[in-house]
């Protein structure tokens, strides 16, 4: 048998893959969403600054208005660009922010030194009624601002019958821009930290997880081991039942032939006697069937398969009950059968069956109280099998026990009451028969051990 060796690295790795994937995935996601909110509170700040630019704008357009109508009341006619801004430049920064004037119908912007300056754009845009415009780096230089982007702020200011005077606030948004800037930085610091803590994690997780299945493949060879000492344990039993059924087979047969021949002899006396020739007969049958059941498991013991003819489960029964009578008598336990019918035949051996079914309620009888305990044996057909089932009241049986006794030489039996063979020697019969023999605890005391054999095909069906 392999080591699992080889099927866990596979599975490391594939897992190792999804978890470095998880966490790229994870870390674009952090970048995608922090790049996101940082545009969308560029786009925000770049909005605010040009509604600020738009109210300034606003302003200055209704201070010139007053202006305007201070210079018609007194007739005092056209003024310059100069006298028009004279006081109103103080919302200007030097050197980041311009206020322009566009006199009606001169097509050029002048700013509070006279000075004209050509920006179309901002004509067109103010012709057209927007209120804000962003100025690119280019027209931004042009217009003797640092070459960043500029927001400008636009507004018509009324002069009557003279026509509307553009005015423009054009700012340097460097500060939204530097703002910005500092934004991506702290998105970038962001990002990496995150991405660092999760590869962190990743790490200790992948260590843990490459931890974990050095531990399963560990307990998995620890397991594999025991599982052979197990193997190689029953078959060390196996051996030593094969060598005590020989031993024993040699050890009975001698005797068995004594009883034999003085059987013989006594039948030969006998004749015109029948009670005695009866009791000569007997000890000849039960002879035969000790030699039997010796040669029985001594071809099981050496992987044999028993000769099954087609037999009736009723007979197999009666025989084994009669055996046992005595037995259930002498301790006082009640005995009772059931034989559902009618019952189709099955293939077997009928000494063997015999055998493990005495054993069988030989040991329900042993684990009663004697005097007042009761076992119950019955026969019943299941959907493909035949259950022989011997119920008792007794002391029961532990859940762990029930899984080991039918080890060879394991008993629960007090020291010299059991062999700890019988069951063994019962659940080899079962295996012989391609049935098996189950052993569980009772409701509410006692054990249920289940003899199945299986039914031939034809009645399996029926």
């Amino acid at each position: 048998m392999g080591t699992p060796e080889p099927l866990t690295r596979p599975a490391n790795g594939g897992r190792a893959r999804a978890l470095l994937v998880a966490m790229l995935v994870s870390v674009a996601a952090v970048g995608s969403i922090a790049d996101w909110d940082s545009n969308r509170e560029s786009t925000r700040s770049i909005d605010d600054f040009a509604r600020a630019q738009e109210t300034l704008a606003s302003s200055v357009a209704a201070a010139l208005e007053t202006r305007l109508a201070l210079a018609r009341a007194r007739s005092e006619g056209s003024l310059a660009a100069p006298a028009l801004l004279a006081g109103l430049t103080r919302v200007e920064e030097p050197g980041s922010s311009r206020l322009l004037l566009a006199a009606p119908g001169s097509g050029a912007w002048v700013d509070a030194r006279g000075q004209s300056l050509s920006a179309p754009q901002l004509l067109s845009a103010l012709e057209q009624g927007a209120r804000s415009l962003r100025v690119e780096r280019p027209q931004a230089l042009a217009l003797g601002l640092p070459e960043r982007l500029a927001i400008a702020g636009l507004a018509r200011a009324d002069d009557g019958a003279g026509g509307h005077y553009g005015v423009a606030l054009i700012a340097t948004a460097y500060r939204e821009r530097d703002r910005q800037r500092r934004a991506s930085w702290r998105l970038l610091l962001s990002v990496l930290l995150a991405a660092a803590l999760v590869l962190a994690f990743g790490g200790v997780a992948l260590r843990i997880q490459r931890r974990e299945l050095r531990l399963q493949q560990e307990l998995a060879l620890a397991e594999l081991g025991r599982q052979r000492d197990e193997r190689l344990e029953r078959l060390d039993k196996a051996a030593t039942m094969l060598t005590m059924a020989s031993g024993v087979a040699h050890e009975i047969c001698t005797p068995l032939s004594v009883i034999t021949g003085r059987a013989e002899q006594l039948l030969e006396r006998a004749r015109g006697d029948e009670k005695l020739e009866r009791s000569a007969r007997a000890i000849l049958g039960q002879a035969q069937n000790i030699n039997d059941v010796v040669r029985g498991f001594l071809d099981l013991a050496r992987g044999g398969t028993p000769a099954l003819q087609q037999l009736e489960i009723r007979q197999v029964v009666a025989s084994a009950l009669e055996l046992v009578e005595h037995r259930f008598g002498e301790a006082g336990v009640q005995l009772v059968a059931h034989v559902e019918e009618p019952l189709p035949p099955v293939a077997g051996e009928p000494r063997l069956l015999e055998h493990a079914l005495v054993n069988l309620l030989l040991n329900a009888c042993d684990a009663c109280a004697r005097g007042g305990g009761r076992v119950e044996l019955r026969a019943q057909r299941t959907q493909a099998s035949i259950e022989l089932c011997v119920l008792d009241n007794g002391s029961g049986i532990l859940p762990a026990d029930a899984a080991r006794v039918t080890e060879p030489f394991f008993t629960t039996k007090p020291a010299g009451k059991g062999t700890g063979l019988g069951l063994a020697v019962v659940s080899e019969i079962a295996k012989s028969h391609r049935g098996s023999l189950v052993l569980t605890p009772a409701t509410p005391r006692g054990t249920r051990a289940s003899l199945i054999l299986p039914l031939s095909i034809g009645d399996a069906h029926d």
